[in-house]
């Protein structure tokens, strides 16, 4: 265990909002572009993997996978299970949790489910059962009378424990091409004495040494680990890449292929989310904790990816909820201001939609050239068409403008802001005459750092001789670490990539000690959903004056 002392140097650097994080995200992903030729020296160091090339499954072996495990079908039919005269749906009643994850049979409460691996079913001398009832080995069309009529390859019927299963031959067809594969479907990135996980990490020449301090502390927090025993005996290896936006896949691509990774941790894909979620779900790699401004929520639900925080879409859409808090939704006069980007547009589109269903009539959109930021202009139209709230997602030197111009104008709006955007520096620019009226979302504030957090932050950084040069940073990586070290702790001896994903699934207000409490769930894949709403005292240059939590869907 880390001793609990605590610098009250490095305590105060901690106690900065991961803000400073994010924002760094926002400038590397919109302003950045550094050309990043992937090579050794520049992709970090590498042990050799001792895992054995593992052939990927096939498309229908994913599927009857899917339903084995999960009892879900890619038919798009309902699958039910009959148990005597109760219907019920089969992801009540899956296959592995009976039978085992890989078909291995179990005994449970005095009933047994006998071993279904294919070589086992098919043994040519057939098979002869406790209880005495004896048949012949299966073929592919006696398994599907013997899951669909309850009955073996000889007749006889089967144990009331096993339900009947009402499914489209497409889903069953899946079923069979995943038994035949089960005995050999083992994770890659675990051996009886370790277990592999990668990260992403940005260039090395890039925002100034922040990839080499998540780097470090990730490698100290993974020895602390493994100093106390690893997991069941299993030392964490951690294999690093570094890179740019364009390298991010190339570079998940080569942790998953080559280094042969069990589940990737923290690190940053800002700029890449939507490639780095398809790629973790069409491969079945678990991702915890990725750094980034636009979590992916589409649907169907990627499974596969845990994000921590709430990412920029979130944040504006608590903007809303507060704002019809504060004025009546029907009767406000409401515009949008951003930057004429697809980044900046996606952000405006979930602050439309959070406001239409809330009740807004109409509102006005104003999107700039980055470089041609008219305050003036804007603040002119703006006033003339009596808008009273302003949603704007500028930097802080834009919004300083139109703060500027604003108070020149006498013109007074209540005024939404990503904190992440503008940076803590915004307290510069607000006018005395807006106090009150200038509201700010933040993902996480100091006071979510605990005590115990801090201090055991700041002595794994003193034993390891590391600065918190980037302290916002190194808190997110630990707290990635260390919700993955529980996942794969509750996961048992028994690991696997589908008992990982399940068992962080049932995380709920999890401590870090570094953040919000984190919860995910079967629907639900960012930990903390919700901001902070925080004001700015400008006479006192307090900030956050105040703060506020606001949930969102």
């Amino acid at each position: 265990m880390i001793d609990s002392c605590t610098d009250p140097k490095v305590m105060t650097q901690l106690r900065k909002p991961i803000v400073v994080l994010l924002s760094a995200l926002a400038g590397f992903l919109i302003l950045s572009d550094l050309p990043v030729v992937l090579s050794k020296a520049n992709a970090g160091s590498f042990q050799s993997s001792t895992q054995p090339v593992r052939r990927g499954l096939s498309p229908e072996e994913k599927r009857g996978k899917a339903f084995y495990l999960r009892g879900e079908s890619s038919s798009g039919q309902e699958i039910t299970a009959m148990m005597g005269e109760i219907e019920v749906p089969a992801t009540t009643l899956t296959c592995g949790g009976c039978h085992g994850a890989h078909g291995e049979g179990k005994t449970e409460g005095g009933v047994t489910a006998g071993n279904i691996t294919w070589s086992e079913l098919t043994k040519p001398y057939g098979h002869a059962h406790e209880a005495g009832r004896k048949h012949p080995a299966f073929s592919e069309t006696a398994f599907v009378r013997t899951v669909t009529a309850g009955v073996d390859p000889a007749g006889n019927k089967l144990s009331v424990a096993m339900p009947i299963y009402r499914m489209p031959l497409r889903d069953m067809s899946d079923l069979l091409a995943y038994l035949k594969r089960i005995e050999t479907d083992f994770d890659p990135g675990v051996s009886e004495t370790s277990i592999v996980i990668g990260t992403l990490l940005p260039n090395k020449n890039s925002l100034t040494g922040l990839a080499e301090a998540m780097g470090n502390v990730l490698q100290a927090y993974f020895a602390e680990v493994n100093s106390s025993g690893g997991i069941y005996n299993r030392k964490i290896e951690l294999r690093l890449m570094y890179g740019d936006t364009t390298t991010i896949l190339p570079n998940m691509k080569h942790l998953i292929d080559d280094e042969q990774v069990f589940a990737i941790v923290s690190g940053l894909t800002a700029g890449a989310e939507e490639d780095v979620a398809t790629l973790s779900k069409e491969r079945e790699v678990p991702f915890i904790g990725p750094s980034t401004l636009l979590p992916q929520r589409g649907l169907p639900l990627n499974r596969y990816v845990f994000y921590l925080l709430p990412g920029l879409k979130e944040q504006a859409r608590t903007l809303v909820s507060f704002a019809a808090k504060k004025a009546d939704p029907k009767k406000s006069r409401v515009a949008i201001m951003c930057p004429d980007g697809d980044f900046s547009r996606q952000i405006a589109k979930s602050i439309e939609d959070q406001g239409k269903k809330l009740g807004w009539s109409t509102v006005t959109e104003i999107y700039y050239p980055r470089d041609r930021f008219n305050a003036a202009q804007y603040v002119t139209e703006l006033k003339k068409l009596g808008i009273d709230s302003v949603f704007h997602l500028g930097s802080g030197a834009e919004t300083g403008a139109l703060f500027k111009d604003a108070e020149a104008a006498g013109w007074s709006p209540a005024v939404y802001l990503l904190g992440t955007l503008v940076g803590r520096n915004i307290t510069e620019f607000v006018p005395v005459k807006m106090k009150d009226k200038v509201f700010l979302a933040f993902p996480t504030i100091p006071a979510d750092i605990s005590a115990a957090g801090a201090a055991e932050y700041s002595a794994l950084l003193q034993k390891n001789k590391l600065a918190a040069t980037h302290a916002a940073a190194q808190a997110s990586a630990i707290a990635a670490a260390r919700i993955l070290v529980h996942g794969l702790e509750l996961s048992g001896k028994d690991l696997s990539r589908e008992r990982l994903v399940t068992t962080l699934e049932g995380l709920y207000e999890f401590k870090t000690g570094l953040m919000p409490g984190i919860t995910f769930g079967p629907n639900r894949r960012i930990g903390v959903l919700g901001a902070y709403i925080v004001t700015i005292d400008p006479e006192k240059k307090l900030f956050p004056a105040s703060a506020e939590w606001i949930s969102v869907d």
